[in-house]
């Protein structure tokens, strides 16, 4: 066991994530691709759903009725190709942190029987969020709405300091349960490496992450996802400039430039998001094994279990041969 597995700063997780994404670069790509390659593929039969919707003799109920199933198949498989990716993208990265070889093949093939338990995850933890987000937006509109009829009623001298000082705490309490629902979403990063890596129950993989990410370790999964959300946004910018230049100058003169910039726009966003995509997992699964060093000595376990792993092998090894 060598330097990979000791206490690391967020400077340090970071370097190390790029540095396994850019000494496995295809292998981390190559699992990342799934799920833009699904919303390349939904973005085109909606292009091609829009071609049918210009013919005369469809139906419009019949339109919208596979426009919905589409959405919805859409939903489902992006789902499921997201949950398989950021799964095999977990193992991969356990895989290479510790020094062995894996394929991309393998990965997708260990993650399977888990996939559903990690759907169960990753929709537990949208519902929680948006209900966070639901609590905040209620927040921010029922005690203007409580207060409005006392506002209205006072004289009109003191109306606006009444206002002033409702809608500054108004403010404030929204900011505050705001911060709280990305602290409560930051702090179930780690159920998804907790599932592939220990193999435990959705619930119990949820509970993995409240516990391993106390402390300043929410601080450090906020700013990964800011980073790696703000890598993504400059490389889809970086691919999208292309669109915007011949928009600019070109498009008002060839109107049949549409069609290829749209499905260039299309080819873009998979690129950013096959490209951007592996860089949060990737930092995610590393922190989850820094926290597991830094509360459970995690570096400690696994260095016994290799000498208790060898320990039979050097004793077979030492033993006599039969005599025969």
């Amino acid at each position: 066991m060598d330097s990979t597995l000791r206490p690391m700063s967020t400077s340090q997780v970071l370097d190390r994530t790029f540095h396994l994404y850019r000494n496995n670069f295809w292998l981390f790509a190559g699992i990342a691709a799934l799920p833009p390659a699904v919303i390349l593929v939904a973005q085109t039969g909606f292009v091609l759903l829009a071609f049918l919707v210009a013919a005369p003799k469809l139906n419009a109920v019949a339109t919208g009725i596979v426009f919905a199933a589409g959405v919805i198949l859409m939903i489902i498989l992006y789902l499921l190709a997201l949950s398989l990716a950021t799964g095999a993208t977990v193992y991969a990265v356990s895989r290479v942190h510790l020094g062995h070889a894996v394929r991309i093949g393998e990965s997708y093939r260990v993650i399977r029987p888990q996939v559903w338990r990690i759907v169960r995850i990753v929709i537990t933890i949208s519902i929680r969020f948006a209900g966070a987000l639901l609590i905040a937006i209620a927040v921010g509109f029922t005690p203007p709405y409580l207060l409005s009829k006392a506002v209205v009623m006072q004289s009109s001298g003191n109306s606006l300091p009444a206002g002033l000082i409702v809608g500054t705490l108004t403010v404030a309490a929204v900011v505050v349960c705001v911060i709280w629902a990305i602290r409560l979403y930051c702090s179930y990063q780690l159920a998804i490496p907790a599932c592939v890596l220990e193999r435990l129950g959705a619930s119990a993989c949820l509970k993995r992450s409240r516990f391993l990410s106390k402390g300043k370790c929410v601080q450090r999964i906020m700013l990964v996802l800011f980073l790696a959300g703000l890598f993504g946004y400059v490389l889809t910018l970086a691919f999208s400039i292309p669109v915007f230049i011949v928009a600019m100058f070109a498009l008002e003169k060839s109107a049949g430039l549409a069609f290829p910039m749209t499905i260039w726009q299309y080819l873009s966003g998979f690129i950013a998001g096959t490209l951007a995509g592996p860089i949060a997992t990737i930092a995610i699964a590393l922190l989850y094994y820094d926290e597991r060093v830094r509360k459970e000595a995690f570096d400690l376990q696994l260095m016994m279990e290799a000498v208790g792993e060898q320990a039979p092998q050097r004793m077979a090894a030492a033993a006599p041969p039969p005599v025969g």
